[in-house]
């Protein structure tokens, strides 16, 4: 590994240890599927063999992210294999697919046999449906783990590589923090392209624990998710909860099995973090924060240690770990911009030197490299941060980092000589995206076209054609007025 951690934090070492201590331990529960440690492991040993015989030494592997057995088992073998892993979100078009490994440069993919046939159709590397037969080969170390792919500014996805040194000095902290125990019940109901999913498995795996992965992740369905499977320890954005409470899921005493609850990936409004610690009264409730080139988070929030007059939003907290946190600022400003550095942090972005030198800086006298976030912060008295706003237009859709700028890249292509502007709009505890153009066009092709090849929460709510963008009193384009005429016009 490049940087010193323990690597008994290795993500797959926290499951090897987990699989000789809990042998018939539940593992992994899909529905009426339950496969014990061993089980999972022999799984992912196959996986594991032909990724051997079938990939290069150390390459990156890409794993359709339906969540079904083949795809829990295939991080794990992939892992297991030393390569690693870059995960294909099942609801994307088949063309972001394309992109994404052609992006990573994955040597091969490993999907469940219902989709393997249309991966094929739009890839020539080899796609796995079925490793079973393959022999058994010892474990192997690596230097990367995963490759997630965000949002680019410039009109495509773009790939963040974290190493397996940045997850164990995640896990290392977390999994000492917390005091998991074995046999816990852990939530998934993250995508597994989404960062987050990588504290569910192996936060889970490491303490000994069942991954419950509901067959419906459907809201509605959620509450009896929660009883039935008694989940534990429950890990989601705030606009799903937000969700729950306008359902009237959420009130006091709702789930009492829960002895942790982990929010990150948006902005937690404090009432909602004081109605969940209402309904899961037994349990730790915590405010994570952190950009994909962090590493799942970076900061973290008591929500049982907030001043009971708080209001607005949850702090973001303090730097965990061996991490650290600077808010660069001018001399008689009071906010400024997040920056970080540590042992989680990325080295960079995947072949885009331009866009890792802005982003990935270092400070005058200062060996360390620091990320800017884009994120406007305050620090408080106490040391804690604060989430203010952006210094950019990124924005968060049902958790997921959106550029708006992507997808006014793919649509000015389209309408060529035209000025586009995609704004977010939010209102009933959500962000949505609307775009405007300043010429009359047939909208509904153009939403046709992006929905071939953004997914689904990057897509506009709609397509408004106006006669010209009105201007503010310095000549800008004025974005409030075109925001109150998606709402009210």
């Amino acid at each position: 590994m490049s940087m010193a951690v323990d690597e008994r934090f290795d993500p797959y070492a926290v499951f090897a240890a987990s699989v000789k201590r809990f042998p018939e331990h539940p593992a992994l529960r899909i529905g009426a599927l339950q496969w014990s440690y061993s089980e999972l492991e022999a799984q992912a040993a196959s996986i594991a063999g032909w990724c051997e015989l079938n990939t290069p030494s150390g390459s990156r592997v890409a794993v359709h992210g339906a969540k079904g057995a083949i795809a829990y088992a295939a991080i794990l073998g992939i892992l297991r294999s030393g390569r690693s892993y870059v995960p294909l979100h099942p609801d994307h078009p088949p063309a972001r697919w394309r992109a994404i490994i052609e992006r990573s440069g994955a040597s091969a993919c490993i999907a469940d046999p219902t989709y393997a046939q249309q991966i094929q159709a739009e890839v020539e590397i080899p796609v796995c449906s079925d490793p079973s037969g393959a022999s058994v080969v010892p474990a192997r170390g690596g230097e990367e783990a995963y490759v997630m792919f965000t949002s680019g500014s410039t009109g495509g996805p773009k790939g963040v590589p974290i190493t397996r040194a940045n997850v164990a000095a995640y896990l290392e902290h977390v999994l000492t923090e917390y005091r998991f125990r074995a046999g816990e019940h852990f939530s998934q109901l993250f995508a597994l392209t989404f960062d987050l999913s990588v504290h569910d498995l192996f936060v889970c795996w490491g303490s000994g624990g069942c991954l419950c992965v509901p067959e419906d992740d459907s809201a509605l369905r959620i509450p009896s998710y929660l009883e039935q499977q008694r989940i534990t320890s429950w890990f989601s954005v705030p606009s799903l909860a937000s969700l729950l409470r306008r359902m009237r899921a959420i009130r006091p005493g709702a789930f009492p099995h829960l002895r942790y609850s982990f929010f990150c990936g948006e902005a937690l409004p404090v009432d909602l973090a004081k109605a969940w610690c209402e309904a899961a009264s037994g349990s730790a409730v915590v405010n994570l924060y952190g950009p994909t080139e962090a590493t799942i988070a970076i900061t973290a929030f008591d929500v049982r240690k907030m001043d009971p007059a708080s209001t607005g939003t949850v702090p973001l907290g303090r730097a965990i770990g061996g991490n650290v946190a600077r808010v660069e600022r001018a001399d008689d400003a009071v906010e400024g911009e997040l920056l970080l550095s540590g042992p989680q942090l990325s080295a960079g972005y995947l072949n885009d030197p331009i866009a890792t030198k802005k982003a990935f800086v270092k400070a005058p006298g200062d060996e360390r490299t620091w990320y800017r976030t884009g994120d406007i912060v305050r620090l408080d008295v106490e040391g804690i941060l604060h989430f203010v706003g952006r210094t950019d237009d990124q924005v968060k859709v049902l958790g997921h980092r959106v550029e708006p700028g992507e997808v006014d890249t793919l649509l000015r292509a389209r309408v060529p000589d035209a000025s586009v502007l995609t704004l977010p709009i939010s209102g009933s505890g959500s962000t949505r995206l609307v775009t405007f153009i300043d010429r009359n066009v047939d909208t509904p092709p153009l939403l046709l076209d992006l929905r071939k090849e953004l997914p689904a929460y990057m897509v506009p709510e709609r397509i408004i054609c106006v006669d010209g963008f009105p201007t503010t009193a310095h000549g800008k384009v004025d974005r409030k007025a075109l925001i109150d005429l998606a709402q009210h016009g």
